[in-house]
């Protein structure tokens, strides 16, 4: 659950399902500006982790889920190490050049040339990992 608290995107679904009664994947990505690939992924993320709830309709729809968070002192410690970490690993599992070659193909991501999902294969990196190292260079807020 809290992985995927962590993603700034997913966050702004939450609170777009809170605003409505229910939605589809299509609205959402129309309203919100996101992929539509995107959008699909995190919504079928969010239900799994049980923050969405999803109706077997055609298209699926989906609608906001009542959930309440308990957090602990080492909880917030660990996820604070957790973050100040995200640099670090990401330059030692995809070496000392990631960051830049993540700048140089995010004009491409920002020009809608490409979607995160296509961005990270060029990259060689998995996609959580490139969606959370864009989130910590603060790329989504430009």
């Amino acid at each position: 659950m809290f992985e995927q608290l962590a993603n700034d995107r997913k966050l702004d679904i939450l609170s777009y399902a809170a605003d409505h009664e229910w939605f589809t994947v299509t609205a959402l990505k129309d309203d919100l500006g996101i992929p539509h690939t995107t959008a699909h992924d995190y919504c079928r993320e969010l239900h799994q982790a049980g923050l969405l709830h999803r109706e077997q309709m055609k298209p699926a729809t989906y609608s906001a889920v009542e959930f309440d968070i308990q957090l602990s002192l080492d909880a917030i410690a660990t996820a604070v190490e957790t973050e100040s970490e995200t640099i670090d690993y990401m330059l030692a599992t995809y070496g000392d050049g990631i960051i830049d070659e993540l700048l140089d193909i995010w004009e491409r991501v920002d020009a809608g040339e490409l979607t995160y999902r296509e961005a990270s294969g060029m990259l060689d990196m998995q996609h959580a990992d490139f969606l959370r190292l864009a989130s910590e260079l603060e790329l989504f807020n430009r």
